[in-house]
């Protein structure tokens, strides 16, 4: 039986939290990206609060792709922990790249003891692009979650799209959960000003998308909308694989009764999340996110942190 807080966070956490290397050409020099900050999120009918701290850097060199390095804070009802995670982009040719990423945190029951991300982003012609990930998270005992991520995305000069379906695999319970996840990114450069538009819908989609949870958290964040070099959008390279239990309702978003997938609620989650530069040096990254559970439960919740460049 899958422990109740079986999440999928990943290198990527998807807060707003790991950086996205959206379109940037080989800078002249080698460049660091340091990004500190927090979430906090609310659930309705008595489920609790899911808050915390992040901590992520995105180093550029001046040949090959980005690393990437995170560490986040969990304050759940069900327990506290932190995930600590890197990865580096892999360049295949001049627009087409391959992330590959390993986290691993603190409390095991809530939290991955290992896991493993692998996510390539391949130039197809005419910019469009064909992006297919997978993840394996184990957690202490014999639970196990593995993800997919497939699907078309299109990189234009100053925006990009991505479509995926995603599927949720639990070991030893069984069973599995589908959700499709929609990217909407304006503006190409990971520096200057941009927004990310992210819509879910299907099952297994809060866990591992929302805020201090999946997608939308870790650089795995914004997706796997890349740029003319082929790098993903961080947060651990899918843009926050992630996931928890097989669609529960329990009595609190991560402590779920295990049913069968055909029985688990419908969930759907929409986040904006934007990046504004104030100086050259100083940039603000900030995340707004709504969720629901179909007759289970609603959230509210939302990111911020500061960027350093240097």
């Amino acid at each position: 039986m899958l422990r109740p807080l079986a999440l999928l966070v990943l290198v990527p956490l998807s807060l707003a939290a790991q950086e996205d290397p959206f379109d940037l050409a080989t800078p002249r020099q080698p460049i660091t990206r340091l990004a500190l900050g927090g979430y906090d999120q609310a659930f309705s009918d008595g489920y609790g609060r899911w808050k915390g701290w992040t901590l992520e850097g995105t180093l550029y060199p001046t040949r090959g792709g980005p690393w990437e390095f995170a560490a986040v804070g969990f304050d759940r009802p069900e327990g506290k922990g932190t995930l600590f995670s890197g990865g580096k982009y892999l360049e295949l040719g001049r627009a087409s790249s391959v992330y590959l990423g390993l986290s691993g945190g603190t409390n095991t029951d809530i939290l991955p003891r290992i896991r493993a991300d692998v996510a390539f982003h391949l130039d197809v012609a005419a910019g469009w692009k064909a992006d297919l990930g997978g993840a394996v998270s184990r957690f202490s005992g014999r639970d196990e979650i593995r993800l997919l991520q497939a699907g078309p995305a299109y990189q234009g000069e100053s925006w990009s799209a991505s479509v995926w379906v995603q599927q949720l695999q639990y070991e030893p319970a069984g069973g599995t959960d589908t959700g499709c996840i929609v990217n909407l990114r304006l503006g190409a450069s990971d520096f200057a000003i941009w927004h990310n538009l992210r819509l879910a819908w299907g099952r297994g989609i809060i866990e591992s998308t929302a805020s201090g949870g999946g997608l939308t958290m870790m650089g795995t964040t914004a997706g796997l909308t890349m740029g003319g070099n082929g790098y993903g959008s961080g947060k651990g390279n899918m843009g926050g694989m992630g996931g928890m239990g097989t669609g529960g309702t329990g009595t609190s978003p991560s402590s779920p009764v295990i049913l069968l997938a055909e029985s688990a609620p419908q969930e759907r989650l929409a986040s904006l999340s934007g990046h504004w530069p104030l100086t050259p040096a100083l940039a603000l990254k900030a995340e707004a996110t709504w969720g629901e559970k179909v007759s289970t439960y609603r959230f509210w919740g939302g990111s911020l942190q500061m960027v350093v460049t240097f």
